[in-house]
């Protein structure tokens, strides 16, 4: 019994560990198969990529794009907007990229991008978008002058669309257009017009109503040509950035030298001639009457001014100089002839006066020197013709002596008056038998030494006179008149008796000729 016993334990400790064995194979294999057998995998979860852009104005393309969705390919999905519907898809693939544009109506600040399945299930992540607000994020510079350009820097306009520049001086200016990038963003430049002192509005504007407005302040601005110059010389100033229609006042060295008035947007150009002024650098100031004022430097050199820049010969010319060689002597030339000296004082000016000498009509060279320092100033003559001479003796086809007294009317002029007269035997003047010029008076008497030969009144002579003054300005001829001169009494009286012999001897062989020829014809 105590064998059977034994033996019983035995198998059973045996029978235990062959489960025990046998379960771990089985568990063994199991595991095998999970690792040769692939399993079936689940479907990943749907994708939504952040939005490109993720900001921008109303308008704005906005391009959303979805991964891994492959379990709702030909469903009908929807694109939310800030929790409105805004467009419909269905995806052929796993993936698919679709555009909306931000609507007119959305307001700035941030929404969300979000797809939803027909069963308005939330599919991936949402997205956010920003619009942004119309805004200039910055302008430079604030203030400055007409014509300063000024560069703007803004954004929340209407994607893509046309942005209006506009500048307040009174009235609504146009200064130009820009298209807004896709996302409504802009820089633009422009110059400021001209207009007047103090702050303008500028204002941004596109077609949808999105504007904005920001501020520039003009100040003045004074510009001198040129910006040196000597006694006489002309200075030409200008300006703006003044007042409105405004009176202003030029000064030098604060001396009043010239006054002006503005435009309506105001701008001004006025001019002045430096006066007797020591040479050295000085401030032009210009003010209005609304205290708006701006100066700039102006150098003064050596110099010298006429009293007149204009007139006739025999003219007196005033010479005023400033800056030459202190007590040296000063020549003053009109063209190339002296025509007067001065000596400059302890302070280096002068003044000397001399008569414009004959020249003719046009502009004239007027030197000023000193040796060192010369200065040229324009003298310009007067160039009015005078009037033409109207003749009075000897009338027109009347009998004249060999020796003729010929008279004609007075003519006058500021340069003073000569005349040119001509006697000639033919209507045109080609053949001239007595030539005057610079004749003082109105009227002349030919000499024994010029006594015009006898003429026949059919074959008659003809005369004209014209004026010519001190600057060589000529009149036109006066009208030829004509007149006849007939020998004295006795003198080549034998010619007559030779002219009648001579008649009939012609007479006595035409009644020969004419009774031959008669004759011969019987």
């Amino acid at each position: 019994m105590k064998y059977n016993s034994g033996f019983s334990e035995k198998a059973r400790i045996f029978l235990g560990c062959s489960q025990i064995f046998r379960a771990l194979v089985i568990a063994i294999i199991l595991s095998l198969l999970v690792v040769v057998i692939p399993a079936t995998p689940a479907l990943a979860a749907p994708e939504v990529a952040p939005l490109s852009p993720a900001s921008g104005s109303v308008g704005t393309k906005v391009t959303v794009t979805g991964t891994k969705f492959e379990s709702y390919i030909g469903d009908s999905l929807s694109i939310f907007f800030g929790g409105a519907e805004i467009k419909q898809i269905i995806p052929t693939s796993g993936s698919f990229t679709t555009h909306f544009n931000v609507p007119d109506n959305a307001t700035p600040g941030r929404v969300y991008v979000t797809v939803k399945d027909d069963h308005g299930n939330q599919l991936g992540t949402r997205r956010p978008f920003s619009i942004v607000n119309t805004e200039i994020l910055g302008y430079s510079p604030k203030s400055g002058t007409a014509g300063t350009t000024v560069t703007i820097n803004g954004q929340g306009f209407y994607a893509n669309g046309m942005v209006t520049f506009y500048y307040y001086d009174g009235l609504k200016i146009n200064v130009g257009a820009k298209a807004a990038t896709p996302i409504g963003e802009l820089t633009y430049s422009f110059a400021i017009p001209d207009s007047t002192a103090g702050s303008h509005t500028i204002m941004v504007e596109d077609a949808w109503g999105n504007s904005v407005e920001i501020s520039f302040k003009v100040t003045q601005l004074i510009t001198i040509t040129p910006t040196s110059g000597a006694l006489g010389d002309e200075v030409t100033v200008s300006g703006t950035g003044f007042g409105n229609k405004s009176r202003i006042t030029i000064y030098l060295d604060e001396n009043e030298v010239a006054k002006g008035k503005t435009s309506e947007c105001g701008s001004f150009e006025a001019t002045f001639y430096v006066p007797v002024i020591k040479p050295g650098t000085y401030d032009i100031e210009v003010e209005d009457d609304e205290d708006n004022a701006d100066m700039v430097e102006f150098t003064v050199t050596a110099g010298a001014s006429l009293s007149q820049t204009t007139g006739n010969v025999g003219t007196t010319l005033i010479v005023n100089g400033t800056g030459f060689k202190i007590n040296q002597t000063v020549t003053i030339k009109y063209d190339d002839t002296e025509v007067a000296t001065a000596t400059a004082g302890n302070n280096g000016a002068f003044s000397i006066a001399f008569t414009v000498p004959p020249s003719i009509g046009g502009n004239h060279i007027v030197t000023i020197t000193d040796g060192t320092s010369t200065i040229k100033r324009t003298f310009t003559m007067e160039q009015t013709a005078p009037p033409t001479p109207t003749p009075l003796l000897p009338e027109e086809a009347s009998e004249a002596e060999a020796t003729a007294y010929f008279n004609w009317e007075d003519v006058t002029d500021p340069s003073g008056i000569t005349y040119t007269f001509q006697i000639t035997i033919d209507a045109d003047f080609t053949s001239i038998v007595l030539e005057k010029e610079g004749l003082t008076y109105s009227d002349y008497t030919v000499t024994k030494g010029e006594e015009l030969p006898p003429a026949l009144k059919e074959a008659p002579y003809y005369w004209r006179v014209k004026a010519v003054d001190g600057a060589s300005n000529q009149s036109g001829w006066s009208t030829p008149r004509s007149f006849y001169v007939v020998p004295p009494s006795g003198q080549f009286g034998w010619i007559k008796y030779v002219l009648i012999g001579l008649g009939v001897v012609l007479l006595g062989f035409l009644l020969f000729w004419l009774g031959r020829r008669t004759a011969y014809v019987e």
